[in-house]
């Protein structure tokens, strides 16, 4: 490394820490980085790994971009805008990484096909959210494998590109299996609503009661909490919702932050959403609220579809915290329950269901 080189990569350090960034410097030029790349890196030590998972060091402009793919300018500024990058204001300015800057353009097919622009928008920002908190879960367990007292810069280097050699060819096509594996149950769903909408009735439906339950607040609890605390809190969630079952009740499944029950005695799974409130407090879990709603749903490979299934959904995300909230169908089925009371919330309109829905607050009168 020449004088002049060396002076500029190891300004400021002294001591140890010199010679081992002078030691990485030595063996990133020997494997053909550059005094710019390494000039310019955040961290030199990534660089490697960077390299690996397609950051090759070069940079581009949006102009480049557009003029070698044919995307609208405006179009770019918007799919980099969902998925967190900065704004550039002058489209001549070569400051992106190509890696960064290229990482939309497969949606730009979506758009192609037919997709409006604002829920390609909305994928990409509901990708890179729920992705973003896989990635900080990957990290620290990627950093407990490389990570040991006393490793030198370099010897970190290699560790990582090596990690990221290994591992990263699993994790593209793990997210694939998983997407295609909540596609399936999307198209499902969708399927079996248009049966039902088409015929009025579902082949195979039996009457039943469906309720879920979620954590408020959950997504922005992953600002300021952990990665291994936010799914301690989930765990909890779902032993807690197995715990307080009781039949006919049947726990179905969690979903990210919330579980889901389904019963043919209505009075029966609101008594187990309260307990199953009762007991989050009592474990200083976040507040929970809940949504029940009854009608005709069909069962296929343990799972519940059908109009109860959406309308408890859409109740939920609509619940204050703290609430149970059902529908005016449930109302309908508990009849004269001595041990519940309940208040009118009105007629609101749920996001995918076609007509508005009478809605009651309801909770246990012991409660």
């Amino acid at each position: 490394m020449a004088a002049d080189t060396d002076d500029e990569l190891l300004r400021g350090l002294t001591g140890q820490a010199r010679r081992e960034r002078a030691e990485l410097i030595d063996w990133l030029l020997a494997h053909d980085f550059d005094v710019q790349q390494i000039r310019e890196a955040l961290v030199p030590m990534l660089l490697p790994a960077h390299r690996v998972v397609g950051d090759d060091g070069t940079y581009v402009s949006t102009q480049q971009i557009c003029e070698a793919t044919g995307i609208d300018p405006e179009l770019l500024r918007r799919l980099h805008q969902a998925v967190g990058l900065p704004r550039v204001d002058d489209p001549s300015a070569a400051v992106q990484s190509s890696a960064d800057a290229e990482s939309v353009l497969r949606s730009k097919a979506l758009v192609d096909y037919g997709f409006d622009v604002e829920e390609v928008v909305a994928i990409l920002r509901v990708l890179v959210e729920g992705l973003g908190h896989a990635a900080e879960t990957m990290r620290k367990a990627a950093l407990g494998v490389v990570l040991r007292p006393g490793a030198s810069e370099l010897e970190l280097a290699t560790a990582l590109k090596e990690l990221a050699t290994n591992v990263v060819p699993l994790l593209g096509p793990m997210i694939e299996d998983l997407l295609h594996l909540q596609l399936r149950r999307s198209f499902e769903t969708e399927a079996v609503n248009f049966a039902e909408r088409s015929t009025g009735s579902l082949p195979g439906a039996r009457e039943v009661t469906v309720a879920f339950a979620d954590l408020v607040g959950f997504t922005e609890l992953g600002e300021i909490v952990m990665p291994e605390e936010l799914e301690r809190i989930a765990n909890r969630l779902a032993e807690l919702a197995r715990d307080v079952v009781v039949g006919p009740v049947r726990f179905v499944k969690t979903i990210g932050d919330a579980v889901m029950f389904v019963s043919s005695d209505p009075e029966q799974l609101l008594n187990v959403v309260h307990d199953l409130l009762s007991a989050a407090a009592e474990h200083a879990l976040p507040r929970l609220r809940a949504g029940i709603a009854s009608g005709w749903a069909v069962s296929h490979a343990g799972d519940w579809f059908g109009s109860p299934v959406n309308i408890a959904s859409r109740i939920t995300h609509a619940a204050r915290p703290g609430d149970v909230v059902m529908a005016e169908s449930v109302r309908g089925e508990l009849g004269a329950a001595k041990d519940f009371e309940w208040s009118p919330l009105g007629e609101k309109t749920l996001r995918g269901v076609s007509l508005p829905v009478s809605l009651f607050a309801v909770r246990r009168r012991r409660d």
